[in-house]
């Protein structure tokens, strides 16, 4: 059995969303920033297929708390056991769905078989599970057959969450307990252990229990590299009731008392185990509780295994996107209560970007630096914007904007074409002095892409110092030779050599190389000296590694004559460009203490830059003023 569409109506942070899930894939990985309604996704799933009685539901639980629209969850699922597709199941109540996704009242030639289940709650919070199917055209929709709840638990999704220590102990729900249905003579020996706990727990449970705790024990292993040694079941006396007081032990320790990470893993050994492979599993932030070792382990078991018919997670962790490829990412976006879930599906080129900067794809706005200067100007800046004095800013983390590295101007400029082409919102941050860079900038803005580049063929260096006075040049050179990677002779010898190569004066001349002030007695004006220092910072890459672009950011920020003119117009530019607000997104509902206590229940002003002179330049480059 396999989701083959979601549908969700006024649910939460939703106000619609449709999602047409492709046969061929069992595994997704839904990404994107924070309150982009992943989690409702997966809380829809899970309350469209719940097996129990009980479930309340809030006034809250309606999007915007609007009770007079009705929330309606209707999920799709085809290759339906035979069972289910009895006229008792839903043998009458089948309707079809294509390779698209799209259903129809019935199968067809071009379809495949399914059922629609629909969880609908009205203004009197009484959730419903009834079936849907299309109305033909000219006939009136016809009236739905109630789910029952046995025949949704041969659907149900299972969700590991904070609340999975239920699966470690033996109750009518739990995993376990599911386990043990199907084991003879076990319900006896669970009854029998119950009343004689008080005495002797440990010898009253059989030795298939005591089997059972062992496959469990293997298969943790298995899935998620946790050692244990003596698995056995045993009375937890940290409950206060007697049903599922018998439980998991590691040796004489329960397994409630382990790490979150680690009970997630075994909690999700016990639910592969107990359903061979049909059932969906949901996992919520799959790196909860996890060091990395162990996440990639259980990524590579859950996208491999086939223990589960699907596999639903969602992630905030870099580590986890390397390990995983662009056609497993689904990108989850909200605008103003309309969720759409995108699926990434062009390996070939996306692959590169996604081992070179995972963290990109968790973003809701990129930044993409030219280079590894430009990139520690940003996030200097960005450190000096979010704590400033306006209490009304929004930091850029909270705007869900990440800065990465371009790998140049062309390679920035394809890197944001990419992002734009899946739907990113992207800002590019690069220099003038490229041609083919420059080139490529009206293809970015055909895209929605927001380009923030120096004027006059300038770089970052030479904007920065076409600014300067000599002193503030000597400034700019020794923050070079503060972050330089020599010691401080062979620093002062290494940049004495790139100035004079790039026409500062000598040593030999009169002048000082190191001090910009003693240049004019040899004819060097000020104007040429800016060309002569900038040029030689970016030829030699006084500041290219990330901690030195970020002393660069630091001169910039504190240097009073870049408090104006063209360097001031660009980092403008740059800022509004980062702390634009998007539309809104829906906010992630928390899940209730209703939900947790139905869980327990069922347990129990300036001169303008001038241009750099001919000749100090490589290539000489039309003028490209930054768009505001």
């Amino acid at each position: 059995m396999k989701i083959r569409r979601v549908d969700i109506e006024n649910f939460r942070g939703i106000k619609s969303a449709s999602w047409r899930l492709p046969a061929s894939r069992r595994f997704f990985t839904l990404i994107g920033p924070g309150d982009s309604t992943k989690t409702t996704v997966l809380t829809a799933i899970e309350r469209a297929l719940h097996d129990r009685a009980g479930l309340t539901v809030l006034d809250t639980d309606f999007h915007d708390a609007k009770v007079e629209d009705p929330i309606r969850i209707r999920v799709a699922i085809d290759d339906l056991p035979d069972e289910l597709i009895a006229m008792d199941a839903f043998g009458g109540h089948l309707a079809g769905i294509d390779e698209q996704g799209e259903w129809s009242h019935d199968p067809t030639d071009d379809s495949q078989r399914c059922v629609i289940v629909e969880f609908l709650v009205e203004a009197d919070l009484e959730p419903i599970w009834q079936s849907y199917r299309p109305a033909l055209d000219g006939i009136e929709e016809e009236e739905p057959h109630p789910v029952r709840a046995r025949h949704r638990s041969r659907l149900t999704a299972y969700r590991i969450d904070d609340r999975i220590d239920a699966h470690l102990r033996w109750s009518r729900t739990s995993s376990l307990g599911k386990l043990t249905a199907n084991r003879a003579d076990t319900r006896a020996t669970l009854t029998h252990a119950a009343r004689a706990a008080k005495d002797a727990a440990a010898e009253a449970v059989t030795d298939e229990l005591k089997l059972l705790a062992k496959d469990v024990q293997k298969q943790v292993q298995d899935i998620g590299t946790t050692h244990l040694t003596d698995l056995k079941p045993g009375l937890d006396l940290s409950l206060s009731h007697t049903q599922g007081n018998l439980a998991l032990f590691e040796g004489d320790v329960p397994l409630t008392n382990f790490g979150l990470g680690t009970r997630r893993l075994i909690g999700a050994a016990t639910q592969q185990l107990a359903n061979e492979g049909t059932a969906t599993l949901l996992v919520d932030e799959v790196e909860h509780g996890l060091e990395p070792h162990r996440l990639v382990h259980l990524l590579g078991h859950l996208r491999n295994s086939s223990a589960f018919a699907q596999v639903f997670v969602t992630t905030h962790s870099p580590t986890a996107l390397l390990h995983l490829e662009p056609d497993e990412l689904v990108m989850v976006r909200s605008t103003n209560g309309v969720t759409e879930l995108k699926p990434l599906d062009d390996p070939s080129s996306l692959r590169p970007l996604l081992k070179s900067c995972p963290e990109a794809f968790l973003a809701r706005r990129i930044v993409v630096n030219e280079g590894k200067t430009e990139y520690g100007v940003v996030l200097e800046h960005l450190g000096q914007w979010d704590h400033g004095a306006n209490p009304e800013s929004v930091p850029s983390a909270a705007l869900g904007v990440v800065a990465i590295e371009g790998n140049g101007g062309t390679g920035a400029a394809g890197r944001t074409e990419q992002f734009l082409q899946v739907g990113y919102e992207v800002v590019l941050f690069i220099d003038s002095d490229d041609q083919a860079a420059n080139d490529m900038v009206p293809g970015v803005e055909s895209l929605g892409g927001t380009v923030v580049q120096w004027r006059d063929g300038h770089s970052i260096e030479t904007a920065v110092c076409a600014q300067l006075d000599e002193a503030g040049l000597n400034a700019f050179i020794q923050a070079a030779l503060d972050v330089a990677d020599d010691d401080e002779t062979a620093a002062k010898q290494s940049a004495e050599a790139n100035l004079i190569a790039h026409g500062a004066p000598a040593t030999s001349s009169g002048a000082n190389t190191l001090d910009v002030t003693t240049w004019a007695q040899t004819g060097v004006d000020l104007d040429k000296a800016r060309g002569v220092v900038g040029l030689a910072a970016k030829k030699k890459g006084w500041f290219k590694r990330v901690d030195k672009g970020r002393r660069l950011g630091r001169f910039m920020l504190d240097t009073p004559a870049l408090q104006t003119g063209d360097v001031k117009t660009t980092i403008d530019q740059l800022k509004v460009a980062i702390y634009a607000r998007s539309s809104p997104a829906a906010p992630e509902a928390a899940e209730t203490d209703a939900e947790l206590h139905d869980e327990q229940n069922a347990e129990d002003d300036a001169d303008q830059v001038p241009p750099l002179e001919a000749g100090t330049q490589e290539t000489a480059l039309p003028q490209k003023a930054a768009d505001a």
